[in-house]
């Protein structure tokens, strides 16, 4: 009963540690640490600064200790696209987060419903039309708990490193410098949004008739070219968030619900 099983499971179900198959990409996993969530530029009480789930762990796979970042399978096949784009001209993804356990999302969601309560700043940043709260922090479900979602943002690369994995030659980004973006990554607020009105985020074409936010500046841009040239769907509200639609269509009568840690997943051992 307490021994290890061996089964199958349909890879369109199945999360994949990223750190794994896409070493390349660099990690922070931030609310696995010091969470980054914050609002006008303010402090989310019990929510900025706090540490959620288990982070960095030593990855047998890469040898060395790394980040947590699961995702669909079929996701991670698209963000390998992605991180190759970017590698081609000199810049690499920095992930922040995959999926989220339901639990912290539903934490941020009451701490953040709180402050649009308390604060006229925060309600008119937050919650005067176009825009409501659950654009920039879900009442219920995600997409980050059903694992075809993701928060990142771009570095310029100034040096690589190469090795082996598995027989695999890989590169490591060993020096960069992070590009200023729009706004730093998790200010839940407008100031964030990368149009200026919500736009449906079911619908894989319905972005590229919106309008841009002025504040979309050209990492910004990068960022999502390559995200969109490779099949993944920018959301309205936040620059770094990112989801994939194709894998969301493969797994409807089957999502996830977000009631796991991300601790109870392990690496992949070498071969």
């Amino acid at each position: 009963q307490h021994g290890e099983l061996t089964g199958w499971v349909e890879h369109r179900y199945c999360l994949v540690n990223l750190p794994d198959v896409i070493p390349s990409i660099l990690y922070d996993a931030t609310n696995s640490y010091a969470s980054l969530f914050v609002t006008c530029g303010k402090s989310i009480p019990g929510i900025t600064g706090e540490a959620f789930y288990p982070g960095k762990t030593y990855n047998q796979r890469l040898g060395r200790e790394e980040f947590m970042m699961p995702v669909l399978y079929a996701m991670a096949k698209k963000l390998c696209q992605v991180q190759r784009s970017a590698l081609a001209e000199g810049n690499s993804l920095v992930l922040y987060e995959g999926y989220r356990p339901n639990a912290v999302q539903t934490k941020v969601y009451y701490a953040m419903s709180d402050m649009v309560r308390e604060d006229p700043e925060v309600r008119a940043a937050v919650a005067d039309p176009p825009w409501q709260i659950s654009w920039f922090i879900s009442s219920g479900l995600s997409n980050h708990q059903r694992g075809y979602a993701v928060d990142m943002s771009l570095a310029k690369v100034s040096e690589v490193a190469e090795y082996t994995v598995s027989g695999y030659r890989c590169l490591q980004v060993t020096g960069y410098e992070l590009y200023e973006m729009p706004t730093p990554i998790h200010e839940l607020s407008r100031a964030a949004a990368t149009f200026t009105a919500p736009v449906n985020s079911l619908s894989s074409t319905a972005w590229k008739e919106a309008e841009l936010s002025p504040s979309m500046n050209a990492p910004a841009l990068g960022l999502q070219r390559y995200c969109t040239q490779s099949g993944l769907t920018p959301l309205s509200s936040e620059w770094w968030h990112f989801n994939d639609l194709d894998a969301r269509s493969q797994i409807l009568e089957h999502q996830g619900i977000g009631d796991f840690l991300i601790s109870s997943i392990r690496s992949v051992a070498p071969g």
